[in-house]
């Protein structure tokens, strides 16, 4: 091509990509006209100085991207050569985080979103099924790393958006470079997400990033990343965007600047949508998708309610379910939007589209592939009869109609063949492969058909419990002052209306808190995340007493308090604070603490301590005693001011083991009149609500911002079933807190 004309493309392609948006939020008063531009599948070129490169990986650099169909003029594109053989298969998926799917159904009905509309678009759900293993706060880190996965946070392990979280599990990239499936690469405009994929680039499995968080405008930044990986012939390219989010926050979800905000990013798809179109001898899948929703009043608080789980998949092929969904209203209830796909299918169906997922027997993804043979849909896992030797799994799905069901649980067949139009399977053969009793979790898989027209979908069981059964002792509602079941809901509620919880300012943000899955089948637990603090240095959650109802109060205090709970990882280096009144910095200071202590291995130490200041008294510390890392435990504490003892329990949840840490341990010289010196509980926190600045020792002040010295590393902990007495327990009634596994919700008032 003569020098003069492609310059003339590359300035084509330079105007059409600058029409797409200025700013970061493309929340431009007016909105642009909704045309799609018409660009060649060239990458960004050095007219664009400020679109970063994609990074080659280590094991193999992509080719240098040419400029395939450069025009010859500003409308006649170039012919490509000739197709030989067929043609090869790619996968492009667009994340647009925080477009809702109302809005998105909106604009395509009213012809603002003409690219979008070009795509099948039908409503799905995010944040796994409320209530069951697989629920994930709907924020954009676990939705991402669904995204990434085709797995729920129960696997990849990530629940929140703290930026220092790990990512468990294969990625579709590590799967496709497995299978030996070319280079893929992503475009991305939050931080975030990149380092999500800090591994997957140190071994090679992702070939390229193009990283515009740091760009001022990172919707022309991610489009010119993305245009360069499909010019290039990339496998699989991923662009993500954060403008939507950026401008529901700004301007809330009703606002122009949110409407105009989707036509830029539609302007976008536009973009890509046409370079894979002209790339010669290539089938490209396209899914685009908005990652979660928002709340009404356009927050994103991460909750497991209808506006935040429904998002949207829309794709340029027709699904297997013959595009049931497409235009269909917003769903109104969480029951109607789990029966649509989800974002977990994202993964499985591109890795399909590839022909690189695989087998039935090395299936570990949530989802189903939504391209090729239909996988059965809706599948759910219960237990019965749990902490019994006759404890069993059920599994329910809706099934294809011409399809036979083999069912596999940790990739060994447990069911094999069974009839066309099966839609249940009790797995009722545990006891047969378990030799010790304690809490297990199986992940199963359940395939129709079989051979070349397999198509499966998976899902992680319940906690599964194999411990004699033991009635929840009825006395446990005597004296109960204080009681948080935890619900969907935040702020989370006192049951006996004597205290109350919630964030220890209001100047934190929502992710501080988060509702997870509880320790019981079907329940919910409070996650608490000290990587979000006010420049005061406040973190954490904090329950209020009323008044004359804090039980650490008086002279010769009696009380109880206890809760399960689970440490997601054990903090790096020193100790952090579980729950506590006090300033924790010291054990000396006046008041009660639970802390929890670096550890080896898969365990974390959990220290007791009161003090009166100056005189203390503590549980074991050498070593402390120790809990499974991911795993619920229930810990209790007691102090009998009367008899001065105080008892300290731990009860491991994997191993089935009561630990009676101390009892009947003297509280020493410690004055018992002074166990209350502040007016509330810190609940991943100390009294304070400000425990790591003040764990700096004062070389840190106000404005304080996380990490900020190194002997305060933030931390994530989940609470479940918390509660409080005015009475020391007893011992069997601990012990049936622990061995009945039921929430004292299931008790009778008195």
């Amino acid at each position: 091509m003569p020098t003069w004309l492609r310059a003339m493309a590359i300035a084509t392609l330079s105007v059409a990509l600058t029409a797409c948006g200025g700013d970061d939020d493309d929340t431009n008063d007016s909105a642009p006209t909704p045309t799609v531009p018409t660009v060649p599948g060239s990458p960004a070129t050095p007219d664009n100085p400020s679109t970063p490169s994609p990074t080659p990986g280590t094991p193999e650099t992509p080719p240098s991207p040419e400029t395939p169909g450069t025009p010859e003029g500003p409308d006649m594109p170039e012919t490509p050569d000739t197709p030989t053989g067929p043609p090869s298969q790619h996968a492009l998926i667009i994340d647009m985080d925080s477009a809702t799917y109302a809005a998105v159904q909106s604009g395509v009905a009213n012809g603002t979103l003409p690219n979008l509309a070009r795509l099948r678009v039908a409503p799905a759900y995010t944040g796994g099924v409320s209530g069951t293993p697989s629920q994930q706060p709907t924020l954009d880190m676990p939705g991402w790393a669904t995204l990434l996965t085709g797995t729920w946070a129960n696997r990849h392990g990530v629940l929140s958006n703290a930026q220092t979280q790990a990512l468990r599990g294969a990625t579709i990239f590590e799967t496709a470079k497995a299978r030996n499936i070319g280079v893929s690469g992503v475009a991305v405009a939050s931080n975030g997400f990149a380092q999500l994929l800090a591994s997957d680039r140190e071994a090679g499995f992702l070939d390229a990033m193009t990283d515009c968080s740091s760009q001022a405008a990172t919707t022309d930044c991610v489009t010119n990343g993305a245009l360069q990986m499909i010019g290039s012939d990339y496998r699989t390219v991923v662009a993500q965007y954060r403008a939507a989010k950026d401008a529901a926050l700004d301007y809330g979800i009703g606002s122009p600047q949110y409407a105009n905000t989707l036509i830029g990013l539609d302007k976008a798809v536009g973009i890509l949508l046409a370079a894979t179109d002209k790339r010669p001898n290539s089938a490209w899948l396209v899914v685009v998708t908005g990652n979660h929703g928002l709340s009404g009043n356009s927050q994103d608080d991460g909750l497991p309610l209808t506006p935040q789980s429904t998002t949207f998949i829309g794709s340029n092929r027709t699904f297997n379910d013959g595009g049931i969904g497409v235009g269909a209203a917003v769903p109104t209830a969480l029951a109607d939007l789990y029966r649509y796909a989800s974002i977990a299918d994202i993964a499985p169906t591109v890795l399909a589209h590839l022909s690189a997922l695989p087998d039935a027997a090395q299936y570990a993804f949530d989802g189903g592939q939504l391209i090729g043979p239909l996988p059965v849909g809706q599948l759910t896992a219960t237990v019965s009869d749990n902490n019994s030797s006759s404890v069993t799994v059920a599994l329910n799905w809706v099934a294809p109609n011409d399809a036979t069901i083999d069912v596999w649980r940790d990739g060994r067949l447990v069911a094999s063949a069974l009839p066309a139009g099966t839609t249940s399977f009790t797995d009722n053969q545990l006891t047969n492969d378990l030799a010790a009793k304690g809490t297990y979790r199986f992940a199963y898989t359940v395939t129709a058909r079989t051979g070349e027209a397999a198509a499966s979908r998976g899902i992680v069981s319940p906690p599964v419990s194999y411990v004699p059964p033991v009635p929840l002792a009825a006395t446990l509602i005597n004296g109960l002052v204080s009681y948080y079941p935890f619900s969907a809901t935040l702020p989370p509620v006192d049951t006996q209306a004597n205290s109350t919880m919630g964030p220890a300012s209001p100047d934190l943000p929502l992710s501080a808190g988060a509702v997870v899955p509880g320790p019981f089948s079907g329940s919910h637990g409070l996650l608490v995340d000290t990587n979000f603090v006010t420049a005061s240095g406040l973190e954490g959650y904090r329950m209020v007493p009323a008044e004359g109802r804090d039980i650490s109060k008086g002279t010769a205090p009696q009380f109880t308090f206890g809760f399960w709970f689970k440490a997601p990882e054990c903090v790096s280096r020193s100790n952090v604070t579980v729950l506590s009144n006090k300033n924790y910095v010291s054990g000396g200071n006046a008041g009660v603490a639970i802390g929890m202590f670096s550890s080896s291995g898969n365990q974390c130490g959990i220290a007791f301590n009161i003090g009166s200041g100056g005189a203390r008294a503590d549980g074991p510390t050498g070593p402390y005693t120790q809990i499974t890392v991911d795993r619920w435990v229930y810990i209790a504490f007691s102090v009998d001011g009367l008899a001065k003892t105080m008892n300290m329990y731990v009860f491991d949840s994997v191993t089935g083991v009561t630990n009676r840490v101390a009892t009947a341990k003297s509280t020493g010289s410690v004055d018992l009149s002074k166990l209350s010196p502040y007016p509330q509980w810190g609940i991943g926190d100390d009294g304070t609500g400000a425990y790591l600045m003040n764990k700096c020792n004062g070389t840190v002040t106000p404005p304080y911002t996380v990490g900020q010295c190194a002997t305060a590393p933030p931390y994530r902990q989940i609470f479940g079933d918390l509660a409080m007495w005015n009475r020391v327990l007893t011992d069997g009634e601990l012990q049936s807190i622990f061995l009945s596994n039921k929430p004292l919700s299931t008790l009778s008032a008195p």
